[in-house]
């Protein structure tokens, strides 16, 4: 069993006695840095020690580190104390990977979440979140909870906090920095979040921001918030009388303005569109919310559950040669999923537009074997399936000449598939340069278009292909 002692926030006053006296008994003492002020005292006492310092230097990043620091600890046998600044279960990744690796007893002290909250006068009950500044990935703020940030011991790390910070919290929202909490040092500075990066750190640096209040949130949650305020007693009339089915066209809208914004190439439309888009979503979701049927954070986690389960290939041990066989295991877990063995090609939403939902079972159906042998027998079935609509359409019977259109059409469909081109996004480019090139006829025609002769339309059209920007 390694014994692991918290070396408390750098006071004598905050280090329990148990915990130098078990420094003191040790047969050997290894110490995560002895960049901390509580080694002058170990020092005073004689107590010899060694440290991981030397690590920092060797290892390529943080998950090296801590693995190497653990290893040393472990290999160092019965006896050992391993001690580490603050509470050993406070931001140690190193003690949680040892005590993955062996049994550890650990002695507590004061962590520098207690001090910290002491040197600000916070008498905390609310919500708070406690992430490290050398990880900000890994970290997705909360705007309505106050952010504790620790390891903010450079300038790199600060400006990865603020960046960070950034995405949730006003440039100008009040950034606490508390250098050696705990100890007769103890400073604390307040700048602008955005100014986080302009002040000098030490090991022992903490940064805290204090939660938005409902009126100025930020992030998801701060966006559902404000939808489940409009939708609240005291929220919009016009969102109170809002149903799944009234939403469904600004839906289509929103998503269809997003396309366009995509093809602008704007970033900035794109963003705003995408927001629009968001808020469909958490409308229908905090519409059922209210009525307790389920939550918008059910809605993110099932989507995450999701992709997590899709994607073994990330997530778990399985390998893939290339992005088919991806959409193929996609499709072996999908049916998995169910209780009953479901359709390859069932699930495809019968309100979708035609093409798109063309596309889409074409698509799938090959990806279990259903394809042509080559480009060239499409095209054979092509012209086979053109002589019978020829045939239906001099039979005079609708029906039937809708039926044979709707065969050519998905045979095109394969076509497209066959080259990789996305037939509905060819269509749509068609249709945006027939509108354009009519609408140059409209302007530059001399007569009404109605008193056109053939050749006069057939003129005119050349001379709207010819146009720069049609």
């Amino acid at each position: 069993m390694i014994t692991v002692v918290g070396l408390g926030p750098g006071s004598r006053d905050a280090l329990p006695e148990r915990n130098l006296d078990a420094l003191r008994s040790a047969s050997r003492v290894i110490l995560r840095t002895q960049v901390h002020p509580i080694v002058a005292l170990l020092t005073a006492e004689g107590i010899a020690f060694e440290s991981c310092d030397d690590l920092y230097e060797s290892c390529g990043d943080f998950d090296e580190l801590y693995d190497s620091i653990a290893d040393r600890v472990l290999a160092s046998g019965e006896g050992t104390v391993y001690a580490v600044p603050g509470h050993p279960s406070v931001g140690e990744d190193s003690v949680r990977i040892l005590g993955q690796m062996t049994q550890i007893k650990v002695f507590a002290a004061p962590s520098f979440i207690d001090v910290v909250l002491a040197e600000l006068g916070r008498s905390f009950s609310g919500s708070l979140q406690v992430w490290n500044a050398h990880q900000p990935d890994a970290h997705w703020p909360d705007a309505r909870a106050s952010q504790l940030v620790y390891q903010v011991d450079s300038q790199d790390a600060a400006s990865e906090a603020k960046l960070r910070l950034l995405k949730f919290f006003p440039s100008d929202h009040p950034a606490h920095l508390v250098s050696r909490a705990g100890t007769d040092e103890a400073k604390v500075e307040t700048v602008p979040l955005e100014e986080l990066d302009h002040l000098r750190y030490d090991p022992l640096t903490s940064v805290y921001v204090e939660g938005l209040p409902l009126a100025r949130p930020l992030g998801f949650y701060g966006l559902v918030d404000v939808v489940d305020r409009l939708l609240g007693p005291a929220g919009c009339p016009w969102d109170h009388e809002q149903t799944h089915e009234s939403l469904k066209k600004h839906l289509l809208e929103e998503a269809y303005e997003v396309i366009e914004a995509i093809d602008s190439g704007a970033p900035d439309k794109l963003c705003e569109e995408l927001g629009d888009l968001l808020l469909q979503s958490v409308m229908h979701a905090q519409m059922d919310a209210q009525e307790g049927l389920y939550e918008t954070a059910d809605v993110v986690a099932g989507i995450t559950d999701k992709l997590v389960r899709r994607h073994p290939h990330v997530f778990g041990e399985v390998s893939v040669a290339n992005s088919d066989e991806v959409l193929r295991n996609w499709d072996t877990i999908k049916q998995s999923e169910g209780k009953k063995p479901r359709s390859i090609v069932g699930g495809v939403p019968s309100s979708m537009p035609a093409l798109l939902r063309a596309t889409e079972v074409s698509e799938r159906a090959v990806r279990v074997g259903f394809e042509w042998g080559t480009l060239e027998d499409i095209f054979s079935k092509l012209a086979e399936e053109e002589q019978e609509l020829r045939q239906a359409i001099k039979s005079g019977n609708i029906e039937h000449t809708a039926t044979e259109l709707g065969e050519m059409l998905f045979t095109l469909v394969s076509i497209a598939r066959w080259l990789k081109v996305d037939p509905e996004e060819s269509l749509r480019r068609m249709v945006d340069r027939f509108t354009e090139r009519f609408q140059y006829m409209e302007t530059a025609a001399e007569k009404p278009l109605a008193d056109l002769s053939l050749e006069e339309w057939d003129a005119l059209w050349e001379r709207s292909k010819a146009q720069p920007t049609i």
